[in-house]
């Protein structure tokens, strides 16, 4: 049931330059994966940037870690990994070379296996925070109930050798099919038991996987939707499925065409996980540069500094917003990047406009442009470490330990350690961002850290299970591993007041 595989891809057609090879891991363990990782890389002789595409499974055993694993399995490839999870490399197959290409409003991707995942987009950008797993979650044990009532072992039921005929009793009662989980299969067709028995549970599972469509499709009125099946799921033909599902689309007051079925699961995976590690890094190096070319514009100097709002106004204003209405479009950013001296191409136009405005909007304001800057800046200059999961927190507050405080002398249980819990969708975080990091560059000899709950599954899993976060922003004040105190709100004076404190104090307790 588990294995790895690859191939290296063009990213400018998702296209495979080589075969691909698959390892399969009779026990999955960290190490079984490692030893697959690096046999796929030792057989390709690769350096180069790596998407990697994992499972539930996997991010379970690597503790929610994952793509620091992943990344310190491929070390010459350092600094150049994407780890995602499978739903998200679909999508970005299926949105850059699939269906959704050519789709301006809002697609949804479905992948339906042992779970049901689902990544959403909006005008061509991939939407932040649009997780659904608040209508999606129920599917994996709903789909439990069905294998131990019809008796099958893999992500949805398998079809016999012979399955032409269940295939056309399907095709023949697809106008009338309701939410038919718990109904016979219609009259029409004759099958032998055994087929019978095998139509019974395709119908079931059918039901189970329409009843979630019809959620989605309420919830969102996508202008399209794209299904991509794996598992055993994958083995059945787009026009057995098509028909098994579109009663949910319908139901949901949209077009039945709405549905469509993506391209071959490996293919889309292996080519998404290709194409998304190039777009994502692509668009962190642009968003360098142009930050870079906006300081170097206004100051002669790409390095970090902070520039003044009327310099940011100014150059939005005179360089970059051509045709004068008061917002960047692409057109905005392609044409205005060539007056600060750097170009970029087509694509990274579109990642830069997608980081300005969050994936939702085709045009940037001047404050959007303004906050965009701060978050580039402190990046660039950055003292505070952001941390992905609970194993690599537990890292840094076990080094933490060894630390001197700021009283040059080694406290009794190490430096102090501050850590933010934030989320993207929370503006009191993003609006504290530059003063979060003026409190760690002042107070140099301890350890500032941030989560953002909904930057990964690890950061989620650490927000969520390990601290139980009710409310962000949110800092929490360690020495060693103990816990001191907790503070809610963005109060640079108080966070200041209360790190002063805790180093004043030396030692573990409140101290009020």
């Amino acid at each position: 049931m588990h294995s790895l595989k690859a191939a290296p891809v063009d990213t400018a057609n998702a296209e495979f330059q080589r075969p691909g090879v698959s390892v399969k891991m009779d026990v999955l363990s960290e190490q079984s994966v490692k030893q697959a990782v690096t046999k796929v890389i030792d057989h390709f002789h690769w350096k180069g940037p790596v998407g990697v595409s994992v499972t539930r499974a996997i991010t379970r055993l690597l503790n929610q870690a994952a793509p620091k694993a992943m990344e310190e399995m491929m070390p010459n490839s350092k600094g150049k990994v994407v780890t995602m999870i499978h739903t998200e490399a679909a999508a970005y197959a299926e949105m850059y070379f699939g269906p959704g290409r050519e789709v301006n409003g809002v697609v949804v991707v479905v992948t339906i296996g042992k779970g049901m995942g689902t990544v959403t987009y909006n005008m061509g950008q991939k939407v932040r925070n649009s997780d659904l797993t608040h209508l999606t979650w129920t599917y994996e044990r709903e789909l439990s109930k069905l294998q131990q009532r019809w008796g099958w072992s893999g992500w949805a039921p398998a079809l016999p050798a012979d399955k032409d005929r269940i295939i056309q009793r399907v095709l023949q009662s697809s106008p009338t099919l309701p939410m038919f989980q718990d109904s016979e299969p219609p009259d029409g067709v004759d099958c032998s038991q055994d087929e019978e028995e095998s139509a019974q549970a395709v119908f079931a599972w059918a039901g189970l996987v329409d009843r979630y469509l019809q959620k989605i499709s309420t919830e969102l009125k996508p202008e399209r939707i794209i299904l991509l099946t794996t598992g055993a799921a994958a083995y059945l033909p787009e026009e057995f499925l098509l028909p098994l599902f579109r009663p949910a689309i319908a139901a949901a007051g949209l077009h039945e065409g709405v549905l469509v079925v993506g391209a071959s699961p490996e293919r889309a995976l292996v080519a998404g996980a290709a194409v998304g590690a190039h777009i994502e890094l692509g668009r962190r190096q642009a968003a360098e540069i142009f930050r870079a070319a906006v300081t170097e514009t206004i100051t002669g100097s790409p390095n970090p500094r902070e520039i003044y709002d009327e310099d940011l106004l100014w150059v939005f204003s005179k360089k970059l917003d051509r045709d004068k209405d008061g917002v960047l479009s692409h057109s905005d950013l392609a044409a205005g990047s060539m007056l600060l001296n750097t170009s970029l191409s087509d694509a990274e136009v579109t990642g830069l406009l997608r980081d300005l405005t969050g994936g939702l909007q085709d045009t940037a304001t001047v404050e959007q442009f303004k906050s965009w800057f701060q978050r580039m800046l402190t990046l660039a200059s950055a003292r505070v470490h952001e941390v992905h999961s609970a194993a690599e927190f537990d890292q840094i507050v076990d080094e933490a330990q060894h630390k001197l405080t700021v009283m040059g002398e080694l406290a009794e249980e190490g430096s102090l350690v501050v850590l933010e819990c934030a989320y993207t969708h929370c503006r009191p975080c993003m609006r504290f961002e530059r003063a979060y990091e003026g409190v760690a560059s002042k107070y140099v000899d301890s350890v500032f850290l941030k989560v953002v709950g909904d930057g990964s599954p690890g950061a989620a899993h650490l927000c969520r299970d390990v601290l139980e976060v009710q409310g962000t922003p949110e800092f929490r004040f360690y020495r060693g591993k103990k816990l001191l105190h907790v503070m809610r709100g963005a109060d640079r004076t108080k966070l200041e007041e209360s790190v002063k404190s805790f180093l004043r104090a030396g030692e573990i307790g409140n101290p009020w």
